[in-house]
């Protein structure tokens, strides 16, 4: 159970917890209000701030970038936290006095990378709002929110989470990667009552059982009545004859082969160096690139993530 989890069996005690409440003294007259350690809940990291200056840091900059710190030390307990502490960071440019480079400081502390440390501090405001809803979600599953987020609105965003949440057993990156595929291009006034429908329609609308894995289209969403029932790989489905499965093999090793030939020939085109210009140069055009490009690869590590056969 991580830091934030919330042990489901463990009678809740209202007002009166570690970080939220009081403890009663001796006398029962008075109570001793415990603070949360800095950068262990949202309010204990400071929002973001403009610098003070070039100079060295202040006293309250110093303590900001401690509980900023430990905010990120937090990024797989709460990755909101750890969002909202880089976003300070950054804004207030607390990483001065260490290293002028931020993500390269960033890298050098927490080996988080420069695509990942721009999706962290984009998701964070959607990660609180859901973690005020009750929910848990990973880093993952709000990955894919962003791209409502920035079609519509945080609202919108919250509100596709939230309605996937009610209406399946278990919230996989997976399943809100393909709601909001299914969504398709949103309008920028949708609101969102509207934007539950189309989740629910979405959710709801059939599957393709008869239809073979390797053969479906990107971006299609698993009917809710099928959801558990076969592998995404269909290793639990129905298996073909030998023929047809060696045809369909040889047609996967094709696949495998221009995949591994794109993947080659891109990564001679990018590099760290480059990202980085780009960026500077054209943030509002570059960002989103590079975001898609490490989701792209995600995506790419998922589908491979299966279990091989031992080397002889």
């Amino acid at each position: 159970m991580g830091l934030f989890d919330v042990d489901e069996d463990a009678p809740q005690t209202g007002a009166g917890g570690l970080f939220s409440g009081g403890l009663p003294a001796a006398g029962g007259t008075a109570n001793v209000v415990i603070k949360a350690p800095p950068g262990t809940t949202l309010d204990s990291i400071p929002a973001p701030y403009q610098p003070s200056g070039d100079a060295r840091l202040s006293d309250q900059e110093r303590q900001d970038l401690q509980a900023c710190k430990a905010g990120v030390d937090n990024l797989r307990n709460a990755f909101w936290v750890a969002g909202k502490s880089l976003e300070t960071m950054s804004t207030a440019e607390l990483h001065r006095e260490e290293n002028p480079n931020f993500a390269d400081w960033v890298w050098e502390n927490w080996e988080i990378s420069e695509s990942q440390l721009y999706r962290l501090k984009d998701e964070w405001r959607v990660g609180e709002a859901l973690a005020n809803l009750g929910h848990k979600p990973l880093e993952s599953h709000v990955r894919k929110l962003t791209e409502v987020r920035r079609q519509t609105t945080d609202k919108v965003a919250i509100t596709v989470y939230d309605t996937i949440a009610r209406c399946v057993p278990r919230v996989t990156a997976q399943i809100v990667e393909d709601v909001v595929n299914g969504l398709g291009a949103l309008p920028k006034d949708l609101d969102a009552a509207e934007a539950s429908r189309r989740v629910r329609e979405a959710l709801q609308s059939p599957g393709k059982d008869d239809q073979d894995e390797a053969e479906k289209p990107d971006g299609g969403v698993q009917s809710i009545t099928s959801l558990g029932k076969d592998s995404p790989i269909g290793e639990s489905g129905a298996q073909g004859s030998d023929s047809k499965a060696e045809v369909l093999a040889a047609k996967d090793i094709d696949r495998l082969a221009e995949a591994l030939d794109s993947l080659q020939k891109a990564a001679k085109k990018v590099n760290r160096a480059a990202a980085r210009r780009a960026v500077t140069a054209q943030p509002e055009t570059a960002v989103p690139l590079i975001e898609s490009i490490g989701a792209v690869l995600q995506q790419i590590d998922r589908a491979v993530a299966i279990r091989l056969p031992k080397s002889e």
